[in-house]
């Protein structure tokens, strides 16, 4: 293949090819024609310009958080966009202007100082441009709804190799498209995000022993009920491996997690009643908003998991004595994500449309053995079985991709905005 002298290209057997292919997902066996890591804007479009001229198709990733749900990339050009992470903040009109490489810990570290935060999910080392495309699910959706809602505008590269701003005003059909239904036809360079200020929040984990998981999770769900939408928190059924680096307290343990984060004024009080049911362990108090990408513990090394979710229209008593059945050892996480509030409700509507459920489940695990491969497979059909929420079946930042991640009315209007803008289907998967 033709060297490009003007970027960074890698081709198999160059040297760093493996460490370039591999995503933070590593059961995503990676392994395009060709790889490319851009430095900047110029770099997109040469690598775009470069990818038509040799008949490859254009896949762009920065973390490679969502890769297992990429289709095969041996005539795909992977377009690692990790060192385009820089963040300039404008604290007076409380934006961000992003990168596409960044991450959300790249993000706090900047806007952490003027007291305003970003709509991240629960893990911060996710990346933002993915994120925000596939709608973005965090720990302020209750109050604010989906992160997709919050962006001003985004810098495109298109699939003529072209620069352009797109916004309410400039490409509004294409705006509404990329707010979450992906990166649709275009390769995303930067986002201008809307802040938050939120210098704090009562937010943490309570922690019981798995033997007390009927009891706590029925709570649970009569308590989510009664809580303000400034409240956002989650339930995880939980199997800690008995691995060396993880705490005394949580290794080679079963255990059922609340993890929780409240902006309103009385936190503490809307947690009583589950604090009252004598938690085990007992981290929650105010702690600064930055944080908030940490409380729920989730893992920031590369793993090679599997996962499955489904979104659910009601939460009922049978639904919640399904899940704790569920609790297989062999199955690490089984986590019901509780949603409602302003998701239902969304002001400025994206691709993403407002979310008609009260929950999401999430499963996942590392398939180790045959055994564990298979209770995984098994856990993950009988959540199908629970039933989908009205519109879809998951959220794209959970699946990755597909029909089932995005509300039907969505549906053939992303497929005219992509065949507008790429008609071709050269940039993304397909």
């Amino acid at each position: 293949m033709t060297t490009h002298t003007a970027i960074d290209f890698l081709s198999p057997g160059d040297a760093g090819w493996d460490t370039a292919r591999t995503p933070w997902h590593l059961l995503a066996d990676q392994r395009p024609a060709s790889i490319a890591r851009p430095a900047d804007v110029a770099d997109v479009i040469d690598a775009v310009r470069f990818a038509r001229t040799h008949g490859l198709r254009v896949v762009a990733q920065s973390t490679g958080h969502g890769a297992a749900a990429l289709g095969p990339l041996h005539h795909a050009l992977l377009l690692r966009t990790g060192q385009m992470n820089d963040v300039t903040v404008d604290p007076r009109a409380r934006t961000a202007r992003v990168g596409a490489g960044a991450r959300w810990c790249d993000v706090l570290t900047a806007v952490t100082p003027h007291g305003l935060t970003g709509l991240h999910g629960f893990s911060a080392g996710v990346g933002v441009a993915g994120y925000v495309l596939g709608g973005g699910l965090g720990w302020f959706a209750r109050r604010h709804g989906l992160a997709s809602e919050h962006v001003r505008s985004f810098e495109v590269v298109t699939a003529d190799g072209e620069r352009a701003q797109v916004d309410r005003d400039r490409e509004p059909d294409l705006f509404w498209a990329l707010r979450g239904g992906g990166g649709v036809g275009v390769i995303v360079t930067a986002i201008e995000l809307e802040l938050l200020a939120v210098r704090e929040a009562y937010a943490g984990a309570l922690w019981w022993p798995m033997t007390r998981a009927t009891e706590v999770a029925h709570a649970y769900r009569e308590w989510v009920g009664t809580v303000p939408e400034t409240l956002t928190s989650s339930l995880r059924l939980m199997h800690f491996p008995p691995l060396p680096g993880l705490p005394d307290a949580l290794r080679g343990r079963a255990l059922v997690q609340l993890t929780l984060a409240d902006i309103g004024e009385d936190g503490e009080a809307a947690l009583a009643p589950l604090r009252a049911l004598a938690p085990e362990i007992d981290h929650v108090g105010r702690v600064p908003a930055a944080a908030l990408g940490q409380i729920a513990g989730d893992p920031v090394d590369p793993l090679p998991a599997r996962s499955h979710s489904r979104l659910l229209g009601s939460l009922t008593a049978g639904t919640i004595d399904t899940l704790v059945a569920l609790a297989d050892p062999r199955v690490t996480t089984l986590e019901l994500r509780h949603l409602g509030g302003a998701l239902r409700r969304p002001e400025h509507p994206g691709a993403g449309g407002g979310l008609d459920a009260e929950a999401l489940v999430f499963a996942s695990g590392v398939p180790a053995t045959r055994a564990h491969e298979l209770a995984l497979r098994d856990t993950f059909a009988a959540i199908d079985t629970l039933g989908p929420a009205a519109d879809r079946d998951t959220l794209l930042t959970f699946a990755g991709r597909g029909d089932a991640a995005v509300p039907a009315a969505s549906r053939e209007r992303l497929q005219r905005v992509r065949a507008a803008h790429d008609p071709d289907r050269l940039l993304g998967d397909r």
